[in-house]
């Protein structure tokens, strides 16, 4: 089994390519039509009814596992190396790679997982190949879109599935943001 490529798309002040290990990006576009177009909606209706709280049940089980490495060969250098040593699977290995701002000297490869043990697999696997392409790589693992409910809720760290929101000053903001997710603006 192998990786396969979207073309690279500019969005705002970077770029963006999706990668996954099935033909045609299937569970990629899977999950944005079945996981991540209904979560961003169920988002949106809860910030116009303006409460206190939000419903997370998708986020809890959302994770991104992050690589950050110095340029974009060595991020394909990482998948073809994880290509080599960590296939063949059965599970659907997918993500994306960039920038959102292409002055920055990295670039990050960003893996999308559904649950936690498919996040804590992926993590040693990738502290086992990482070293190989560069030693001064940095790994982290966050909750899928805490760019979106982090500013509302805080840390994903103590999210449950109906958090708080602590900073009811940035719903106009995040609602205007979705509203264009939505619109398929990037």
């Amino acid at each position: 089994m192998e990786f396969y490529a979207s073309r690279i798309r500019d969005i705002n002040k970077g770029y963006w390519m999706s990668f996954e290990n099935h033909p045609r990006l299937e569970e990629t576009k899977k999950n944005i039509y079945i996981r991540c177009l209904p979560c961003l909606e169920k988002l949106y209706e809860q910030l116009i009814s303006c409460l206190e709280e939000l419903s997370l049940e998708n986020p809890l089980n959302c994770w991104k596992v992050g690589v950050v490495l110095n340029s974009l060969e060595e991020c394909l250098e990482l998948l073809s190396i994880y290509e080599e040593e960590c296939f063949p699977t059965e599970r659907s290995i997918r993500g994306r790679i960039g920038t959102s701002d292409k002055e920055s000297p990295s670039i990050v490869i960003i893996f999308h997982m559904l649950s936690e043990d498919e996040r804590d697999r992926l993590i040693a696997e990738l502290q086992e190949i990482v070293p190989g392409v560069n030693k001064e790589y940095s790994l982290f693992y966050e909750r899928g879109c805490g760019d979106l409910y982090g500013v509302l809720c805080g840390d994903w760290r103590n999210w449950q599935e109906v958090t708080p929101i602590e900073n009811h000053e940035q719903i106009p903001i995040i609602r205007e943001k979705v509203q264009k997710l939505l619109r398929g603006e990037y």
